[in-house]
């Protein structure tokens, strides 16, 4: 039963999601880089004002691109336009959302893609109910369910690697002959394309569609033959044709797509890569050791897996993960489980590739665990598989195995699993970006081990009720785009300013609780005083806290 009505359960979770998302963002204060994208994505929508205008021919002039596409050039445009897109729609047209909410909600669509692309491919793989697990697996995990509010890149790339790995796989299981197998190939491509469109890390789809390609082969496909001059030739299997249009396609959507480099594609797609390659390296505190250039540590992505992923996903993960590449050489022997072989290949692959990456000891680590969102999806579709056999046999230890009873077991097991994450996702909001597992101990866990408690002042937001008025305020990680946004919402006032610094004639300013800002807290104490007024706090841990000229230097009032 749950197996036919799959599809119907999957949207209907999927709509939720998007819903929750929608009614829990606006208690989420501005992240660092959010405000770029506001400021890109509004930069972006003004081109269009000029290709629906009588400046039509104008709008692909290189300086006019150059005029609205030269600012963040460091991230395709796909999310950018995107979010202008969604900002058009509901702010302006329909008038639902506040500016930041019409721009987030662009955030809530990827992260429901992200969703339908896990229960796809999981299907496609395993089977509808793995998928429909996976998918909810995928959906509680704190950290991600935080990062799904925002108007930023990494559950979008999440999205689009987990429906190229379904688009590609789909297009490659399709017999020869098959209906509708041409239409699967260059939506293949498509989708690569859109995926490459969204983020770097979809560069690195085509190794993993490379080796399960060649995983897929039958055996002996590859093999030395004596060639018409009597030496040995080596023989290699056709090319599959969703290769090569991916090869094709994706690069054309990723030109198409992005109007800065339609008139020098070479050298300015070259500086977006040597940007990545050359990334800035901000701090991040590990073990109470503040991490500020390589080489990093090999075990920080290990170790922050292990404490921000809940318990049941990450050990059934784990394990499915091993399985998977178990299962893959054994198959991979037998011509008649070559499908089998590749999908099992597939999940071990994208799950760990994007873990290795950022593992190696020169690749940024700013970001924490968002940097490898992309490996989730199909983590979560392992640790599914792992729970639904686990159900199977449990059924079976009762005796003769039966649907309901199967079903029953699946159930318990699949609330077992979940529930540590959802309970997570409860307790930590708006404030998920700090959220550490059972496993560190929770947030007082992290910041006993000595863990970053939050990156890019996206939590100051509870804050600004208190702010003096009229006062020149601190800011601190809170930049000066999302300050703009927050005073043109209301939610900061207009008589209260910006100050570019801690030190000299300030009136408050705010401090993060990030090892790296010490310098900083010094200047807001000789500035203000050490006694903050308030803060924000979760489990008793501090994640920054606000101070406030003369109130700072006496103690709180009694209550």
């Amino acid at each position: 039963m749950i197996a036919r009505r799959a599809g119907l359960i999957a949207a209907l979770f999927i709509a939720a999601y998007f819903a929750v998302l929608w009614q829990t963002a606006p208690a989420m204060g501005f992240t660092r880089d959010e405000g770029y994208y506001f400021k890109a994505a509004e930069e972006y929508a003004r081109w269009w004002d000029v290709v629906f205008s009588r400046r039509f021919l104008q709008a692909f002039e290189d300086d006019e691109i150059k005029r609205h596409f030269s600012y963040n050039t460091e991230h395709p445009a796909l999310v950018k336009l995107a979010l202008g897109g969604f900002h058009s729609l509901l702010h302006e047209h329909l008038k639902v959302a506040t500016p930041s909410q019409a721009y987030r909600a662009c955030g809530f669509f990827f992260a429901a893609l992200s969703l339908l692309g896990t229960f796809l491919l999981g299907r496609l793989i395993v089977s509808a109910e793995v998928g429909l697990l996976a998918m909810l697996l995928l959906a509680c995990i704190p950290r991600y369910f935080y990062d799904a509010h925002l108007a930023c890149f990494d559950v979008p790339i999440t999205a689009m690697w987990v429906l190229s790995l379904w688009a590609f796989f789909r297009a490659r299981v399709s017999s020869p002959g098959e209906p509708g197998r041409r239409k699967k190939i260059i939506l293949a491509g498509v989708i690569f394309g859109l995926a490459l469109a969204t983020k770097l890390n979809a560069l690195f789809l085509p190794p993993i569609f490379v080796i399960v390609a060649l995983w897929m082969v039958e055996p002996g496909a590859v093999r030395l033959a004596r060639g018409p001059s009597g030496g040995r030739d080596l023989v290699l299997p056709t090319v599959p044709w969703e290769l090569i249009t991916c090869a094709i396609l994706g690069p054309i959507v990723f030109y198409l797509h992005w109007p800065y480099l339609w008139h020098a594609p070479f050298e300015r797609t070259g500086a977006y890569i040597a940007f990545h390659l050359h990334h800035e390296h901000y701090p991040i505190s590990y073990y109470h050791d503040v991490l500020i250039k390589p080489p990093f540590p090999l075990s920080f992505v290990f170790v922050m897996s292990m404490y921000t992923i809940p318990g049941p996903l990450l050990v059934l993960g784990a394990i499915g993960t091993v399985v998977a590449l178990g299962r893959a050489l054994l198959a991979r022997v037998r011509p008649e489980k070559l499908v089998i072989a590749g999908g099992d290949m597939l999940l071990a692959v994208a799950t760990l590739l994007p873990i290795l990456l950022i593992a190696m000891p020169g690749t940024p680590i700013f970001g924490g665990v968002k940097h490898w969102y992309n490996a989730m999806p199909t983590l979560a579709i392992l640790a599914a598989r792992c729970g639904l056999w686990a159900a199977q046999a449990v059924a079976a230890r009762a005796g003769e195995v039966r649907p309901m009873r199967q079903t029953v077991a699946a159930l318990v097991i699949a609330v077992f699993m979940l529930a540590p994450g959802a309970l997570g996702i409860v307790n930590s909001h708006p404030n998920g970006i700090g959220y550490y597992n059972e496993l560190a101990g929770g947030y007082r866990g992290g910041a006993r081990l000595g863990f970053q408690r939050l990156f890019w002042g996206g939590l100051a937001r509870p804050l600004f009720d208190q702010l003096p008025r009229p006062g020149h305020v601190f800011f601190n990680r809170t930049n000066y785009d999302n300050y703009n946004y927050y005073q043109r919402e209301g939610t900061i006032p207009k008589d209260v300013y910006y100050s570019n610094s801690a030190k000299g004639s300030i009136d408050a300013a705010i401090s993060f609780e990030q090892p790296e800002h010490g310098e900083t807290q010094g200047d807001m104490w000789s500035s203000l005083g050490t006694r903050p007024i308030a803060g924000t706090y979760q489990h008793n841990v501090v994640l920054n806290q606000l101070y406030v000229k003369g109130q700072s230097k006496s103690p709180p009032p009694a209550k």
